[in-house]
């Protein structure tokens, strides 16, 4: 077999793969979507994991995660450093993820871990994957979380007990419906 016939295949069998996982919400989690325009930024509180920095073209604020609340406050974060701060959040520095890179969590200390295709690029795919499974092995297990074109940012926080996915447009939070303490 020449290098095309190897791909070829490689690619017809993922996809397969690909196309047995559901798509949805996983079980035990609930959706939260919250419209934003402009999106740049976002970015855990390690501190106060609920707690979700959201930085856009218009302004900046902070989503309660647990509650689903949403309050405005000062512009204040670094391209150069991919950080922020926020007067509810005291002196942390937070790190974002975004246009200008970065990254969040793709994996919670349960297990749980988040990760992206694009079998038919330009639009991508997130896929949760439950408790060390892998979406090669266990399609069915798993769930496809967001299908859709332009990814700023995705990832748990720190207790994995939230995870986001933000475009130029949206943040879809994900909260565990049992929240583990840690």
């Amino acid at each position: 077999m020449n290098m095309i016939d190897i791909e070829d295949t490689n690619r017809k069998r993922l996809l397969g793969i690909i196309q047995r996982i559901p798509t949805g919400i996983p079980d035990g989690w609930e959706k939260t979507t919250f419209a934003v325009g402009g999106l740049m930024y976002i970015g855990f509180s390690n501190i106060h994991t609920e707690k979700l920095i959201v930085i856009s073209s218009q302004r900046q604020s902070i989503i309660d995660c647990k509650t689903g609340s949403k309050t405005y406050c000062t512009e204040n974060y670094d391209e150069d450093d991919l950080i922020a701060l926020a007067e509810e959040l005291g002196d942390e520095i937070v790190p974002i993820a975004g246009d200008g890179g970065g990254g969040l969590r793709r994996f919670s200390t349960d297990g749980n871990i988040l990760v992206p295709v694009a079998p038919f690029w330009p639009i991508e795919k997130i896929i949760f994957m439950p408790n060390y499974t892998l979406y090669t092995q266990n399609p069915e297990k798993c769930t496809i979380i967001f299908e859709d074109y332009e990814i700023k940012a995705f990832g748990f926080s720190r207790c994995g007990n939230y995870m986001a996915v933000g475009t130029s447009s949206t943040i879809d939070i994900f909260r565990k419906l049992r929240i583990t303490q840690k």
